[in-house]
């Protein structure tokens, strides 16, 4: 008959011969202190980087107080400075009106007196149309060459571009013979802009 000791027996050593691989309660315990020291350093690391994340965020919060007080303490003086630079437009935009319109009431004026400038001896205008830069002359003169100095001293003049003959014929008023003729020439815009060049026209 044949008997199996289930409740384990010693050897001659004094060793228990129910724990052949070397296991029990102390391997069981390491492990549950190991994970529970992983544990810990893992819940310490994910702590410090909150912390580290809170901190930044409390600075990025003050900075983005101090920025809002700051704009609203600027916010009188920029709402000052926009209303300054938009009056300064409109002055400027005043400025430049009256100017041109300035130049366009001189304009013809400085033109007349340029033509008049010019006028030879026995030379005499009778019309004068203006469209544009274009300038129609009509008048009369003693003799073609008369006309023809008239048209010489326009094209010499700064006034003036561009001098052509459009027409001319001699007719008899009380038993003298005058040359009536028709100029066009082109306005030099330049000459009107510019108020020196009236100047310059007066002094011929």
């Amino acid at each position: 008959m044949i008997r199996i000791n289930l409740l384990g027996t010693q050897d001659a050593g004094g060793g228990s011969l129910a724990e052949p691989f070397g296991g029990g309660e102390g391997s069981e315990k390491k492990g549950i202190v190991l994970g529970i020291a992983i544990l810990g350093i893992a819940v310490g690391a994910i702590a410090f980087l909150w912390l580290g994340s809170t901190r930044e965020i409390n600075q990025l919060d003050e900075e983005i107080n101090e920025l809002t007080q700051e704009k609203a303490r600027l916010a009188p003086i920029i709402a000052q400075v926009e209303e300054f630079q938009a009056k300064l437009a409109e002055l400027e935009e005043k400025e430049r009106l009256i100017e041109r319109l300035k130049n366009e009431r001189q304009g013809p004026v400085r033109m007349l007196d340029a033509l008049s400038a010019e006028l030879p001896d026995f030379v005499w205008l009778t019309d004068l149309t203006q469209r544009g830069p274009q300038v129609t002359i009509d008048g009369m003169a003693a003799s073609l060459v008369s006309v023809a100095d008239y048209i010489r001293k326009l094209e010499d003049s700064e006034w003036f571009e561009n001098v052509e003959l459009v027409d001319a014929s001699v007719s008899t008023r009380q038993e003298q013979e005058f040359t009536e003729f028709q100029l066009r020439t082109q306005l030099v815009t330049s000459s009107v802009t510019d108020p020196q060049s009236a100047g310059g026209a007066g002094a011929r």
